[in-house]
């Protein structure tokens, strides 16, 4: 009796001094409970699907991945949970080429701390170089396709204008070649005729009396001053400032306001003769009319 009871008891005990070793996927999976973290909740921080962290607490990597990729993975989790990665990754295989289950040797690959923001960028970068590319094909398109000089629609225009000018100038010679030859032909087959060359002088003497017959005002500033002018509908016709020593020659169409500011600074003198001013003053500002 006493043997068989002694031998119950140490296989009884036995057991409970055997404790299982602790793994990462274990701590990881311990660590998560503590904080009280659902493992979807951390799935969508990370951007990782549950599947995966779920073979990451059950010590089960994908064969796909290697170990690096765990280990970042597992960092990523630990900086969730505001846990010391060092003794997870401890647990965790940190060879670079590493040994299957099948006894292939897989080449790791490189994988970011963060793996969510190893994804971003990755999907932006080729899209920035769809856009440069379209560009540059838009860009050859339009130079390829870009019309010389010959093509444009003006350019036959723009020649014609050029070239028009050619034309013209030959064609008025023969015209004031041909009016002498009429004269002298009708000069000599009508000699009594002879006095029609009178209406050039008569043409000559109507010029300068239409030039003297035309009015002027002739402003002269021996300071600074304004001036405005208008005709007899209202219509401005010059309004300006003279400085000291400036002259103004203003012909006009009778008849005609004037306005002269400051006006014991200017002298004015219409037709050649000179305007008195002061008659027209008021609080050193003249206004008049100038009738024919």
């Amino acid at each position: 009796m006493f043997k068989t009871r002694s031998l119950v008891m140490t296989e009884n005990t036995q057991p409970d001094d055997v404790s299982a070793p602790a793994t990462a996927g274990g701590l990881l999976k311990a660590a998560r409970q503590r904080v009280g973290l659902h493992l979807a909740v951390l799935s969508v921080n990370l951007k990782v699907p549950v599947r995966q962290l779920e073979a990451l607490e059950a010590d089960q990597y994908l064969l796909d991945q290697s170990p690096v990729f765990a280990r970042g993975l597992a960092a990523s989790v630990c900086r969730q949970l505001r846990v010391d990665p060092a003794p997870i990754l401890a647990l965790m295989p940190m060879s670079a080429n590493y040994l299957e289950s099948n006894g292939a040797v897989r080449q790791a690959t490189i994988a970011p701390a963060d793996l969510g923001s190893m994804r971003r960028p990755s999907s932006g970068f080729p899209s920035k170089i769809a856009w440069i590319a379209l560009g540059m094909l838009l860009l050859i398109a339009a130079l390829i396709w870009l019309p010389n000089l010959t093509q444009w629609t003006g350019f036959d225009s723009l020649r014609a204008t050029l070239s028009a000018p050619e034309p013209t100038a030959p064609a008025l010679a023969p015209v004031a070649l041909v009016e002498p030859v009429t004269l002298t032909e009708a000069g000599l087959s009508n000699p009594s005729q002879e006095p029609a060359p009178t209406a050039a002088p008569v043409a000559q003497p109507g010029l300068p009396t239409s030039i003297a017959v035309s009015p002027e005002l002739v402003f002269v500033a021996q300071n600074m001053s304004w001036i405005e002018v208008r005709d007899v509908q209202k219509q401005l016709i010059w309004n300006g400032v003279l400085n000291a020593g400036d002259t103004k020659r203003l012909p006009f169409s009778l008849p005609v306001s004037v306005v002269v500011g400051r006006s014991d600074a200017v002298q004015l003198s219409v037709n050649g003769q000179a305007f008195d001013l002061k008659p027209h003053t008021q609080v050193n500002t003249a206004r008049f009319e100038v009738k024919p």
